[in-house]
């Protein structure tokens, strides 16, 4: 089989967020005497649907080439209140690299630093915190998305889920040790399909926090009292929210709880559930999405949303030796062709909405009888009709 895309560009649906450029990112405040609970409510919705994560490489989608290393199911490694956060994710290595380069080195920088100067596809993991802003959970060092494989086991490498429980987590670390098993950091590039329940709960509960407020924005109190100085207005705007919130508190909590549950049953029905159901460990694949720098945790670089997913066949025995010339020319084609193919739903019906003029063209190339055969051209396929020459302009002669 050649190299390259192979069936359909799968496309999800999820788009709920939105990015901000660097200057206008800033991490998420908390209560106090000038911000009251339905001022704090909004600042947190417009921060967790895109507030947090700044866009990257212009305003067109990024492609990624390379592997599935790791899957994260929807509520992966959350609990309580981030579980807000229901996208679907997977963990690519990015091509053309492979688990079994990294056997030598349990270091995650030193890891991290093959992959992103690869000059193939390392930019699009490559970040420096100094140049960006402090996200929300500083770190001293670059902390770029890995996942630990274990090395050494009979098996060959494998996904290393740490146990939750702290005290057994560490027997089973101290007994890998003993075994010789390392537990190895890989870089991957983290991609996120989106679902709905941040923008759900937050589109329910938007009238109620205007309400809490006195208005859309930051609100008539503080329009009307912001102006006094030493942060007395403000004072007494707080004071004014945190009253009418606990009055409208259940009808809120009411709101919130309902679209979180219908939102959770939607996105399994056709959000994320249609991607989840597509994807296995293991698997090659091409996607294509919005690529941003990500400050919620510790600052990365991610696909978020990812628009679309198409298998893709990758050459035998890929190594970081692969040439990169060669590599990078294959990523640009492959990502071209997959540019202009139609997108498809989960069931591989055809999508007729929001085409680009090249999928347009595509599709409509498609859709002519004489490319829409099944078993062979020579058997059911038709002759395009020829079109019909033009009539030779008549020539007049002058006999003198």
């Amino acid at each position: 089989m050649a190299n390259g895309p192979v069936g359909d560009v799968i496309t999800a649906i999820g788009r709920f967020t939105h990015c901000v450029a660097q200057a206008d990112y800033h991490n998420l405040g908390s209560l106090g005497w000038t911000t009251g609970p339905g001022s704090l409510g909004k600042e947190g919705c417009d921060y967790i649907t895109g507030g947090k994560m700044v866009c990257l490489g212009g305003s067109g989608p990024r492609c990624a080439v390379g592997t599935i290393v790791h899957i994260e199911p929807v509520g992966y490694d959350k609990s309580g209140f981030e579980q807000i956060d229901n996208d679907f994710c997977i963990n690519l290595l990015l091509f053309p690299h492979e688990i079994e380069e990294f056997t030598g080195s349990t270091d995650k920088l030193t890891n991290w630093n093959r992959v992103k100067s690869d000059k193939v596809q390392g930019t699009l993991i490559d970040h420096d915190p100094a140049t960006m802003p402090p996200p929300s959970e500083p770190a001293a060092e670059p902390t770029p998305y890995t996942v630990t494989y274990l090395f050494g086991e009979p098996g060959g490498p494998r996904p290393y889920e740490p146990n939750e429980d702290k005290t057994e987590r560490l027997l089973e670390e101290v007994k890998q040790d003993a075994a010789g098993i390392k537990r190895v950091p890989i870089p991957v590039f983290h991609c996120e399909f989106e679902g709905s329940r941040a923008f759900a709960v937050c589109a329910a509960i938007a009238p109620f926090l205007d309400l809490v407020t006195g208005g859309p924005g930051s609100g008539a109190c503080k329009a009307a009292l912001g102006w006094i100085p030493f942060g007395i207005g403000d004072f007494v705007c707080t004071v004014v929210e945190w009253i009418v919130a606990a009055a409208l508190a259940p009808l809120i909590a009411a709101a919130a709880a309902a679209a979180w549950l219908a939102a959770g049953i939607t996105d399994d029905l056709a959000v994320t559930g249609p991607i989840a159901r597509q994807v296995q460990l293991n698997d090659t694949v091409l996607l294509t999405g919005r690529w941003v720098w990500d400050g919620g945790h510790s600052g990365w670089n991610e696909l978020h949303a990812t628009h679309t997913l198409q298998r893709v066949v990758l050459p035998e025995k890929v190594t970081a030796g692969f040439p990169a010339d060669e590599a990078r020319t294959l990523v640009e084609t492959w990502c071209g062709l997959a540019s202009v193919a139609p997108p498809t739903g989960e069931a591989g019906q055809p999508l007729t909405v929001g085409l680009t003029p090249a999928q347009q063209e595509t599709a409509d190339n498609q859709n002519k009888p004489e490319n829409t055969w099944e078993i062979h051209p020579s058997i059911d396929g038709c002759v395009p009709t020829p079109k019909p020459e033009e009539p030779a302009e008549p020539v007049e002669v002058i006999i003198k």
